[in-house]
């Protein structure tokens, strides 16, 4: 069995996770659902980032103790992820003692390779995003993804040589030309490559809550040299017992990002592997931002909408659903109530809602909800087996390449090719024919093998409907191997299929 091991961006545990940071989780969650559907051992990880300067200001900004401030985010990050059904082999906090270990295990190799160096710093330091910029980085004397003018900083600390990466970095970019995706996240990387790649600060010497240097421990290890290690700490590097999971999981099929991290990930972190001598990642995933109602959200103004305030109106599958549909992965999306709604109504409640209701409670009402004998398949079955092949083969190369909108749209698209059938075929009508009954059970159940094959194939984005479906069909939930379904071969007759309630009770507009 091959193996695909998957990570999502660490966020610092301020504020409440939104819709925004939602999205990242959500689609990593779903093609890691979906890597298992066909069979891969897939391994996926979190995390939160706690060792940083902005998490030591807010917790004395409220007078508690950095520890009990982090160990409460925890918290409340977790049982959000749990909310959308994000599920997480492992989730590393960076305070956690495994986590120093694997820190100065790699710290200690990148020093003995004579990679860092103690120098002065001066320049400018953003606290949001822990980032230092320089006066050509800013907008308008601003942080350009935070709006905020950043702090003049001048220190002795020690710093990576990444300029000395320069020509083995550029390399691994044109051997792999698909190390960063999408494309314009490629570009923008290799326009800062070809400018030359600047050395940067890994210690800050003002702060006392983070990882002490191991050669200097007046120091404090910067953010995003410590941060960026959690991707090797889940599997266990450095860590006695970690040898085999490491040897196993490493190097990661995919590191899922946000659009304002890509530089920290595609060129600070694989320079880092370098001096360390370990294996790169083979794919830098990058996904845009989701804005609400048309701006950007934003913590400090209070303008985002929370996964709780969706789930308790539409569920948390019609999050995901929404989510994984509108916003095509590779770009900037929009979160609006009114087009919420419209995919709830729309998309979950008359199609494929509707769908499901009606073919089971029409085989409840002229079978008994008992798969009834079927007699030769004619054109129009073969017409509905062969969209639903092409339904599968569309939906697998989406999702393998990360066009996650367009997967679901080929499944939803069959979904519509489902009821079209069902209103073509008239089954309401061949009841009312004795001479149709075997007919009948013939357009029943490709009927029902339709929908089979439509609950497996929406699992990755909507595991508790995919189950809830399978579950009205009489069947357990899909697991590992089950993509593609099987193959068409319909419900064996006799098999009971119970129904149940509609999946999507219409909500009255609020």
């Amino acid at each position: 069995m091959s193996k695909y091991y998957l990570t999502t961006a660490i966020p610092y545990p301020s504020g409440e996770p939104h819709v925004g940071h939602s999205f990242e989780m959500i689609a990593a969650d779903a093609v890691v659902r979906f890597k298992r559907l066909r069979g891969v051992d897939a391994y996926f990880l979190g995390g939160l980032d706690e060792n940083s300067q902005r998490v030591s200001r807010q917790a004395a900004e409220a007078g508690v103790d950095t520890m009990d401030y982090v160990d409460e985010a925890a918290e409340r990050f977790q049982s959000v992820w749990n909310s959308v059904d994000v599920e997480f082999d492992d989730f590393v906090r960076t305070t956690e003692p495994r986590h120093h270990v694997t820190v100065n295990e790699f710290f200690a190799r990148v020093l003995a390779q004579g990679d860092i160096y103690e120098g002065d710093y001066e320049g400018w330091y953003c606290v949001p995003c822990e980032a230092f910029y320089t006066d050509d980085d800013l907008v308008d004397g601003c942080c350009p993804f935070h709006n905020a003018k950043p702090e003049w900083v001048t220190e002795r600390n020690y710093f990576f040589r990444m300029s000395k990466y320069q020509d083995a970095i550029a390399a691994h970019y044109e051997a792999h030309p698909d190390f960063v995706y999408p494309e314009t996240r490629r570009n923008e990387m290799l326009g800062i490559i070809r400018q030359g790649l600047r050395d940067f600060s890994i210690s800050r010497a003002s702060l006392t809550w983070g990882i002490p240097l191991p050669n200097d421990p007046a120091q404090r290890i910067y953010v995003w040299f410590d941060a960026l290690i959690n991707y090797i700490t889940g599997v266990g590097f450095g860590q006695n017992g970690g040898e085999t999971a490491f040897e196993r999981w490493w190097p990661a099929e995919a590191h899922v990002i946000g659009k304002d991290i890509v530089r920290f990930h595609a060129l600070y972190w694989p320079t880092m592997l370098m001096s360390a001598g370990l294996p790169l990642p083979r794919q830098i995933v990058v996904h845009g931002w989701v804005d609400y109602e048309g701006a950007p959200m934003s913590q400090t103004s209070g303008h985002i909408v929370r996964p709780a305030d969706v789930i308790e109106r539409h569920g948390s599958d019609a999050l995901r659903y929404y989510l994984l549909r509108e916003v095509p992965f590779d770009r900037d999306g929009d979160f609006k109530w009114a087009n919420m709604s419209r995919r709830y109504q729309d998309d979950l409640g008359n199609d494929l809602g509707n769908l499901v209701l009606r073919t089971t409670s029409m085989l409840g009402r002229y079978f008994d909800g008992v798969v009834p004998p079927a007699d030769e398949p004619s054109e129009v079955e073969s017409e509905l087996r062969a969209a639903a092949e092409k339904a599968w083969t569309l939906a697998e190369g989406h999702f393998e390449s990360w066009r996650l909108h367009l997967a679901l749209g080929a499944t939803f698209d069959f979904v519509s090719a489902v009821n079209r059938y069902i209103d073509r075929t008239e089954p309401w009508r061949l009841a009312r024919d004795p001479a149709q009954r075997e007919r009948l059970g013939t357009v029943l159940g490709a009927a029902l093998e339709a929908v089979r094959h439509i609950a497996i194939q929406i699992q990755p984005a909507m595991p508790r409907t995919s189950t809830a479906i399978l579950g009205r069909l009489g069947l357990p939930p899909a697991g590992p191997g089950d993509w593609g379904a099987g193959g068409w071969t319909g419900l064996p007759a006799g098999h009971r299929a119970p129904g149940g309630a509609a999946l999507f009770p219409r909500i009255e507009a609020a």
